[in-house]
């Protein structure tokens, strides 16, 4: 798997992740592991994960080493708490020699979710019920369904009666290949730890809607898999709505969303966010000295030059994102499900693309950077105006500060 897509895997996810060594070295954690165990780490550094977090999680590490099985669960349920009351749930599962991944949940949130929470699966099931768009389910070695959460009951419209004991074949329309493919998913998830993919997935009425899935290796001789799958109807049709219909809904140069387009979506995501409490961040890209490059070599030149950032933020964002133009040479990326330190990292990728984008033919010597300004949707942000306000301070804080710069809207105040 890609470092973009990992990335991405977790990005989405509903519940904190690490990736690390059996050293504590962390490979990777996503927004939502920082921001949970922000109350237990001085300085914001997660490495080294055990020495770390030493005082709440004991000889954790110590107990990690020791466990000798391939894969396993080291750690179920343990509830840390921090000095300022801050509290959080981790559990450790080892998924191959020497490689292991914590699954960190919000204390309150699973007591408020779950009065009782003392097995990793139960803790899942708790938590998806908190998530509108995400269906957790288990299964074993041939891909029988082992349990079903009330979100998968919500997405596949399918009670557990139907779906627990039967092939998770059942949820895929039939030209996804039936059992060959519930094999080749489990068998790719066994060998790398996870698979992933995008495509259909059915209805119990036998409707079809696009789909996310993310299927994790859990543990060894006995095999079982978590499932996790997005539903992305609501994404798909607010990309439709912007890229599709009537011109006035694209824009004719870059083919991504014209202004008003993206208002329009745009305040559906941010009232969507609050309402199911998600977050949300947007990114402002704006190319360097833009007008200065139009006069100097043509509005030809300059054309190019907002094509090729288009490209750029088209290339690098998730199905998911939605892209917009909503200035003369400004253009929006929408990140739903994002924090800030996840649009951080999109915007340092469509950043570097761009410095190191060579022109074709007589202006291969000229370069179009960007400066790109990150904000992420809090309480006073509660209009597009707003939120893209936000991303603009970052944005002039990153040409005073000489261009070609990310800024995150911490950075800006």
């Amino acid at each position: 798997m890609t470092p973009e897509a990992l990335l991405d895997l977790f990005v989405l996810s509903p519940v904190g992740m690490v990736a690390l060594d059996d050293a504590g070295q962390v490979e990777v954690a996503n927004p939502a592991a920082k921001r949970l165990l922000h109350p237990f780490v001085r300085g914001g550094e997660l490495s080294p994960f055990f020495d770390v977090l030493a005082p709440w999680v004991g000889d954790l590490g110590a107990r990690a080493r020791a466990f000798h099985a391939p894969q396993g669960v080291v750690q179920e349920g343990l509830v840390i708490i921090a000095s300022d009351g801050a509290g959080a749930v981790l559990s450790l599962i080892k998924r191959a020699p020497g490689r292991f991944f914590a699954l960190v949940a919000d204390a309150p949130r699973l007591a408020a979710l779950e009065a009782s929470t003392r097995s990793l699966e139960a803790q899942l099931s708790a938590i998806d019920r908190g998530v509108r768009d995400y269906a957790l389910y288990l299964v074993d070695a041939d891909g029988v369904m082992l349990s079903w959460s009330e979100s998968a009951e919500r997405v596949h419209q399918r009670p557990a009666a139907e779906a627990i004991g039967r092939s998770m074949g059942i949820l895929e329309p039939a030209s996804a290949g039936g059992e060959a493919h519930v094999r080749d998913l489990l068998e790719s998830a066994r060998r790398n730890g996870w698979s992933e993919e995008e495509g259909e997935r059915m209805r119990r009425d036998g409707t079809p809607f696009p789909a996310a899935t993310v299927v994790a290796a859990l543990d060894g001789a006995e095999s079982r898999f978590q499932v996790i799958t997005r539903d992305l109807s609501e994404r798909r049709r607010l990309e439709q709505l912007a890229r599709s219909g009537s011109g006035a809904a694209m824009d004719d140069l870059t083919g991504v969303a014209t202004r008003r387009s993206f208002y329009d979506t745009a305040g559906t995501e941010i009232s969507r966010a609050r309402r199911y409490q998600q977050p949300l961040t947007v990114l402002l890209v704006d190319p360097d000295q833009f007008r200065n490059l139009n006069e100097a070599h043509g509005t030809a030149f300059g054309d190019e030059c907002l094509r090729t950032v288009a490209i750029m933020c088209r290339q690098e964002s998730r199905n998911t994102d939605v892209i917009g133009r909503v200035g003369g040479e400004e253009f929006a990326v929408l990140l739903p499900s994002t924090e800030l330190s996840g649009g951080l990292v999109l915007a340092e990728r469509i950043r570097e693309r761009m410095q190191r984008h060579v022109f074709p033919g007589d202006h291969r010597g000229v370069r179009c950077t960007v400066s790109v300004g990150v904000a992420e949707l809090v309480g006073e942000a509660a209009t597009v105006d707003a939120l893209l306000g936000m991303a603009e301070t970052a944005v002039q804080r990153a040409k005073s500060a000489g261009r070609n710069l990310v800024v995150g809207l911490d950075d800006a105040l």
